[in-house]
């Protein structure tokens, strides 16, 4: 529901741009459709995770794990294999990811939600792959951003609607204050991300965007109240530092 609140939000202060930039081209389209597609079956596995596990485990997993996937993305679609570098940081993502995942205070992590993290991380890195060449086509990122957003969240809160009922309008309403500034927030740093991949290699850009995992563990601890222990915040600092090392590598 808070996702689906979150994209009504965006879609709302989003609207209006549509009138001010340009109408993508008929190539541009394909590209829209299958950011659509992918986008949608991330939010999908991203709420399955966050039901079934907590925050400062889930969202770190989901997020570390992208790197992972954009390497063997690269080498799958371009024949890129790895660099010692990246080898070096995928090495300490996946230390972290590991630790997170068979945490020594609470267990391991529930298989569903684990299974879950990992598609929502595939899905980021290929739907990071699809938006890089959306922001380059002729129209610019300014109208690929304002059209994917209007849809994405639209498509999504019509899925929602469809599976929830009246009650994902009433759970909304009820957590208004949070889904408004959530999906301020949401819009804001998806907007800036967008504008980063039509300038700058995709690699670095998406390395650098998942290193919000280090502040994600932070916020589990202090506002939602996690557990904080030495083996999850070592995991965390693991993930984060290979994120880094990553994002810092010369391409």
């Amino acid at each position: 529901s808070i996702l689906a609140g979150m994209g009504l939000v965006s879609s709302v202060v989003t609207l209006p741009f549509l009138f001010l930039v340009p109408i993508p081209s008929p190539s541009t389209w394909p590209i829209i459709l299958a950011s659509l597609v992918l986008h949608a079956a991330y939010k999908a596995s991203l709420a399955v995770t966050y039901g079934s596990a907590e925050f400062g485990r889930s969202y770190p997993i989901a997020r570390g794990c992208v790197p992972l996937f954009a390497a063997v993305f690269a080498y799958l679609a371009l024949q890129q294999p790895p660099q010692i570098g990246q080898l070096i940081g995928i090495a300490l993502i996946s230390v972290g990811i590991i630790g997170l995942a068979r945490d020594r205070v609470h267990g391991s992590i529930d298989r569903r939600a684990f299974a879950a993290a990992v598609l929502a991380a595939a899905m980021v890195a290929a739907y990071s792959v699809v938006d890089a060449a959306g922001t380059r086509q002729a129209a610019g990122w300014a109208s690929f951003t304002a059209w994917i957003i209007v849809l994405d969240s639209l498509v999504f809160l019509l899925v929602a609607a469809i599976r929830r009922g009246p009650v994902l309008f009433a759970e909304i309403r009820t957590a208004y204050v949070s889904v408004v500034i959530a999906g301020l927030l949401g819009l804001t740093s998806f907007a800036v991300f967008l504008w980063a991949l039509s300038r700058n290699p995709i690699a670095n850009v998406v390395a650098f965007r998942e290193c919000s995992v280090l502040f994600a563990s932070l916020i589990g601890i202090v506002v939602l109240k996690e557990k904080a222990t030495l083996w999850r915040a070592t995991c965390a600092a693991l993930i984060a530092s290979g994120l880094v090392w990553i994002a810092m590598l010369k391409t």
